[in-house]
């Protein structure tokens, strides 16, 4: 063997052990990127994945209150700041934008108020005393009521990903078998 079937042959080695890295690490990308969420088998809990109501959280020294909003019907719980214990025997007047809405007992320390007409998307000031007893309170707070379509939800961002990595693995791929060719064509034209 002379020096060109040499350098040939060891070019051609190495552009095989690089095709072969490249198809390999393709191959794990693409596994990846198609196995989803769920499917890592990893020790990490299951995320749940979807779209948190809106809600106001409000606080004082006494009083802690999270409104809820479920539709058009806004779910309040009210706890003693100190001990995380529902309020009992309590009574609720709630403003929301400054209009005066009536509360219902569900139960101890539930109540529920109806969002009045006129309440659309935006933000809504909320303010509510609270008296149980000889302890009374003004807590407020704001709603954010509306949807956010502003920001991907993890599947349409895990989509793009995907997507991203197919192509750029697949560019790979390409590139490889071109200079894996001219590397042929240079070495059969040099004999």
């Amino acid at each position: 063997m002379n020096n060109i079937e040499i350098n040939v042959m060891k070019q051609s080695k190495f552009l095989t052990n690089v095709l072969s890295a490249a198809v390999l690490a393709g191959s794990l990308l693409f596994t990846t990127a198609y196995a989803g969420p769920g499917h890592d088998h990893g020790d990490e809990a299951p995320v749940a994945v979807g779209e948190a109501s809106p809600r106001v959280v409000m606080e004082s020294e006494l009083f802690e209150a999270v409104g809820i909003l479920k539709g058009r019907m806004l779910e309040i719980y009210i706890d003693h700041a100190a001990t995380n214990a529902p309020v009992q025997n309590a009574k609720v007047e709630l403003e929301l934008n400054g209009q005066q809405v009536p509360v219902e007992l569900h139960s101890e320390g539930e109540f529920d108020a109806q969002l009045p007409e006129g309440i659309e998307d935006g933000t809504v000031a909320v303010s509510m005393t609270v008296s149980a007893g000889e302890d009374i309170d003004l807590l407020a707070g704001d709603l954010i009521v509306g949807h956010h379509d502003d920001l991907d939800s993890v599947e349409e961002v895990q989509s793009r990903l995907s997507k991203i990595v197919l192509y750029g693995v697949g560019g790979l791929l390409i590139l490889a078998l071109i200079v894996f060719g001219y590397v042929r064509l240079k070495s059969k034209g040099g004999k």
